[in-house]
C-alpha cells in the first residue's frame, strides 16, 4: 500500500492537513521539535485507515477531534496490492457519530463506493491491503518507542511465521479433546440414570396389544349396535308410512274388482239385447226394449248399442288393469313388511357381558382373546310376535313403534355400557401408551447417549493425531521463518552497521546474538554499545516488517518510522537513512520523524512541523 494524497480537518494539532502528490520511491521526512505536531501525520495515518489512534484507547477516540471544535474529518488516496487507486474518507464527531466510505479513485466523480460503513470498510480494506491495525502497528508503524526486539509470542510475529493458524489449531485442538471427554464423562453418568428410570417403568411388551384388541372389538360392536337402530328406525318408518298406503291400496284393489264385474255384467247383457234386436227383431222382449229405447234415446238406433257395448267392454278392461296396479302396489308393500321383520330377526344375540382387569398385572394371567364382550338380551316370544304381526300387516304403527322403541332402547343401553367400557380401555390405552412412549423415549435418548460417547471416544483418537501432526507443522513452519528472518537480517545488518556484524543467531523466543567481524565469534547483545543495538533491533524490525509484506500484502508498502533514530548519533542515523531506502523493494515509501536529520541527507519530500502552526 502507497499513500499519496493526506486531506484531514480537526484532528489532533491540526485544523487543517493536506499533503499531496507524496512520492511513491523515496524518504519522506518529517521534522519539528517537540509538541509541533509530527506524530499527528502518523496518527492521521493510522485513523484514515483503522478508524483507531496508536495513542488513544477506543473509549477516548473522541479526543481526536481537535480542541473546541466538535467533528473530524480525514480523506486518504492510496494504491492497495491490486494495484489500483482508491479514496477512503472517514467522520467522527464528538457525539460518537463515526462513518466511512471506500470508493475507488475514480468513484469520487459521483460512482457507487466500493463500501459504506465503518464494519464493511474495514472488511473490504483488509481484501485490499492485507493487514488490520494490530499487524500495522508491530510492523509498518514503530511509533514513538525505543526499538526492540518483538515478544516471540506476540500475535503479529506468530501472523509473520505463518503459526497462528496452526497455533488456533492446536489450542482448539486441546479444548476439543477436554470437551470429548467431560461429554464422556457426563454421557456415562446419564446412561446410567436412564437405565434405572427404563427398569422403574417396566414395560410389558404384550398388554398394550390385548388392551387395544379389547377397544377394536368394543368399537366394532358400537358400530353394529349403531347401525341396527338406525336400520330398524328406517325399517319401522317405511313400515309406518307404508300402512296407510297398502289399506288404501287395498280398498282401491276392491273398488276396481267390483266395477270391474259390473262392466263385465253391463257389456255381455248390452251385446245379449243388441244380439236380440238383430236377429230376432219380432220377439216380444225385443220389440218392449226397442219402444222403451226409442222413447228414451233420441234417435235411436240398433248400432248404438255396439258403440255401448265396446265402451263398457274398455271400461272392463280399465277396471281390470287397475285392479292389477294395486295388486303389484300391495305386493310391493309385503318386502317392506319383510324388511322389518328381517331386522327384528337380527336382533337376537343372547350373550352375558363380561369385563377385564385393565392392570398390566392381570393382563400376565389371560390368553390372547379378547375379554369385553357387551350385548343385548331380549324377550324373544315378545319379539316373534312382534316380527308375525308385522309380516302379515296385523300390527298397527303404535304397536309397531313400541316394539320397536323397545328394541332400539335396549340396543341404545348396550352402546352405551359398551362406550363406557371403552372410554375405561381408551384411558388404560393412554396410560400405557405414556408408560411406553416414556420408556422409548429413554432408550432412544440413551442409544444416541451410547453414540454419542463412542463418537466422542473416537473424535479424541483423532484429535490427539491431529495434535501431533499440528505440533509438527508448527516446529517446522517456525524453523523455516526463523531461517528466513536470519537471511533477510543478514543482508540488512551489514548495511547499519558498517560491516561491523553481518550475522545473527535468533533464538525461537527471538532473543538475538550478533556475530561480530572483528572478534570473530557471537556476541551477546549487552556485549553491543546501545547504539549499535539499537540500529541491530531496527534490522529486525525491518526484516519482521519485510516478512510481512512478502506474506500477506505482495506489493509495494510504506513503512512509518516515528523517531527510530532518537539515540542515534549524528553518524549512525546518516548511515542509517542512506541505507533504508535500498533494504528492500517492496518497503518503497518510508517516512520518518525526527526532530531533526543531518543536512546532507536528502529527502523526497520535506515536511516541516511547528508549534505555532495548526495547518499544513
Amino acid at each position: 500500500m502507497i499513500i499519496h494524497r493526506i486531506l484531514a480537518k480537526n484532528v489532533l494539532k491540526y485544523s487543517s492537513l493536506k499533503l499531496e502528490n507524496l512520492p511513491e520511491n523515496g524518504l519522506i521526512g518529517i521534522t519539528g521539535p517537540n509538541e509541533s505536531g509530527k506524530s499527528t501525520i502518523g496518527e492521521t495515518v493510522c485513523f484514515a485507515l483503522f478508524g483507531r489512534s496508536f495513542s488513544l484507547g477506543d473509549d477516548d477516540l473522541e479526543k481526536i477531534i481537535l480542541w473546541g471544535e466538535t467533528h473530524c474529518s480525514v480523506e486518504l488516496d492510496f494504491t492497495a496490492s491490486d494495484r489500483k487507486r482508491y479514496h477512503l474518507e472517514r467522520f467522527l464527531d464528538d457525539a460518537g457519530n463515526h462513518s466511512a466510505m471506500l470508493s475507488t479513485l475514480e468513484g469520487i466523480t459521483g460512482d457507487e463506493p466500493l463500501a459504506r460503513g465503518v464494519e464493511a470498510v474495514a472488511d473490504k480494506l483488509y481484501d485490499l491491503i492485507g493487514y488490520e491495525f494490530d499487524e500495522f502497528i508491530e510492523s509498518f508503524y514503530l511509533a514513538q518507542r525505543e526499538i526492540t526486539t518483538p515478544h516471540p509470542h506476540s500475535y503479529v510475529v506468530k501472523t509473520m511465521a505463518g503459526v497462528v493458524t496452526l497455533e488456533y489449531c492446536a489450542a482448539a485442538n486441546q479444548e476439543d479433546i477436554a470437551e470429548a471427554e467431560g461429554v464422556i464423562e457426563e454421557t456415562d453418568r446419564e446412561i446410567s440414570d436412564l437405565n434405572e428410570q427404563i427398569d422403574e417403568i417396566g414395560i410389558d411388551s404384550g398388554y398394550l396389544h390385548l388392551l387395544e384388541d379389547e377397544r377394536a372389538q368394543l368399537n366394532r360392536q358400537i358400530g353394529d349396535h349403531d347401525r341396527q337402530v338406525e336400520t330398524l328406525d328406517d325399517a319401522s318408518n317405511a313400515y309406518q308410512d307404508a300402512l296407510p298406503v297398502r289399506k288404501a291400496a287395498l280398498g282401491g284393489r276392491g273398488r276396481a274388482a267390483f266395477l270391474r264385474f259390473i262392466m263385465l255384467i253391463l257389456t255381455l247383457a248390452t251385446a245379449g239385447l243388441w244380439g236380440l234386436l238383430v236377429r230376432m227383431p219380432e220377439h216380444e222382449f225385443a220389440i218392449k226394449a226397442s219402444d222403451w229405447l226409442a222413447g228414451n234415446v233420441p234417435q235411436w238406433r240398433v248400432e248404438m248399442l255396439l258403440i255401448a257395448v265396446a265402451v263398457l267392454a274398455a271400461l272392463f278392461i280399465f277396471f281390470w288393469i287397475r285392479r292389477g296396479v294395486f295388486n303389484r302396489r300391495t305386493a310391493s308393500l309385503e318386502s317392506v313388511a319383510q324388511t322389518l321383520v328381517a331386522e327384528l330377526d337380527g336382533l337376537e344375540n343372547p350373550v352375558e357381558v363380561t369385563k377385564e382387569s385393565d392392570s398390566p398385572e392381570a393382563a400376565g394371567d389371560t390368553d390372547d382373546e379378547p375379554q369385553s364382550i357387551v350385548t343385548v338380551v331380549v324377550d324373544k316370544a315378545a319379539r316373534e310376535r312382534l316380527a308375525q304381526r308385522v309380516a302379515g300387516f296385523m300390527a298397527d304403527a303404535p304397536e309397531v313403534r313400541d316394539g320397536v322403541g323397545n328394541e332400539q332402547n335396549l340396543l341404545r343401553h348396550a352402546i352405551d355400557k359398551a362406550q363406557e367400557r371403552v372410554g375405561e380401555l381408551d384411558e388404560a390405552v393412554r396410560q400405557e401408551q405414556n408408560r411406553i412412549n416414556k420408556a422409548d423415549g429413554l432408550i432412544t435418548i440413551r442409544d444416541s447417549l451410547k453414540n454419542k460417547a463412542a463418537e466422542q471416544t473416537q473424535q479424541i483418537a483423532t484429535c490427539e493425531l491431529a495434535g501431533e501432526l499440528i505440533q509438527g507443522a508448527i516446529r517446522e513452519v517456525s524453523n523455516k521463518f526463523n531461517i528466513k528472518l536470519k537471511s533477510l537480517v543478514s543482508k540488512m545488518l551489514p548495511l547499519f552497521t558498517e560491516h561491523r556484524y553481518e550475522h545473527l543467531q535468533i533464538a525461537d523466543d527471538l532473543s538475538v546474538r550478533a556475530f561480530s567481524s572483528e572478534k570473530r565469534d557471537f556476541m551477546d547483545l549487552d556485549e553491543i554499545s546501545s547504539g549499535t543495538q539499537r540500529q541491530i533491533m531496527l534490522a529486525v524490525r525491518l526484516a519482521l516488517s519485510q516478512e510481512l509484506v512478502k506474506r500477506t500484502v505482495d506489493a509495494e508498502q510504506f513503512l512509518f518510522l516515528d523517531e527510530p533514530f532518537a539515540f542515534f548519533d549524528q553518524r549512525r542515523t546518516r548511515s542509517s537513512l542512506t541505507v533504508l531506502p535500498t533494504l528492500s523493494e517492496e518497503l518503497t515509501q518510508i517516512w520518518i520523524i525526527g526532530q531533526e536529520f543531518p543536512d546532507d541527507v536528502h529527502f523526497d519530500r520535506h515536511i516541516e512541523c511547528d508549534r505555532d502552526m495548526d495547518s499544513i
